[in-house]
């Protein structure tokens, strides 16, 4: 770790320190996985991906004043990530065998690639929920986020168990099928 002092201000802002370090904070909650993935793809153990995404974590924040508020910073962070990490990879790759940048990078692609089709499925997804009647929206709410059981959902509604499992399989293949179709329209 650098024994540098972290930034002072925040470029072209009356930001002060606090607000710029909640800014940060918000920012990195928001990346936080996302940046440990690719830490964890590159380096191939949690024990090593724990020490790089703390290394991330430092890196970022030193150099927060030359990010760019209005980009995007989930791939600004994500990108210092894989470079730390494949930092890391060499180091330890002057002590063992390891593999190639290249090979680093393509790991990274790959990662990366799945990490935006999941985004964009996500975002498919949404529409298609949007496009449900507001009954099955809130019935997949009472599903998914209020944590009720299926048995307790039936209770509640004087129905079977297998009657909830059979609305609830018919709701998921309708969005599986929608997300299918509307992707396969390209968007």
């Amino acid at each position: 770790m650098s024994s540098r002092s972290l930034p002072n201000e925040y470029p072209d802002s009356a930001m002060n320190d606090s607000e710029r370090q909640q800014q940060f904070l918000r920012n990195l909650a928001t990346v936080y996985g996302e940046a440990y993935a690719s830490a964890l793809v590159i380096v191939g153990n949690r024990t090593d991906a724990d020490d790089v995404i703390q290394e991330v974590c430092v890196v970022l924040w030193l150099k927060f004043d030359e990010f760019e508020p209005g980009t995007n910073f989930r791939k600004w962070a994500c990108s210092i990530a894989f470079n730390v990490a494949k930092n890391f990879v060499r180091k330890k790759r002057r002590r063992n065998f390891g593999l190639s940048d290249y090979a680093l990078s393509r790991i990274e692609q790959i990662r990366r690639g799945g990490a935006e089709l999941f985004e964009l499925r996500q975002e498919v997804l949404e529409k298609c929920v949007a496009k449900l009647s507001e009954t099955d929206r809130q019935f997949l709410d009472e599903c998914y986020n209020e944590s009720h059981s299926v048995a307790a959902m039936a209770r509640s509604r004087r129905t079977s168990v297998n009657t909830v499992y059979a609305r609830l399989n018919r709701l998921r293949r309708w969005l599986s099928d929608c997300v299918s179709r509307t992707l396969e329209k390209g968007g």
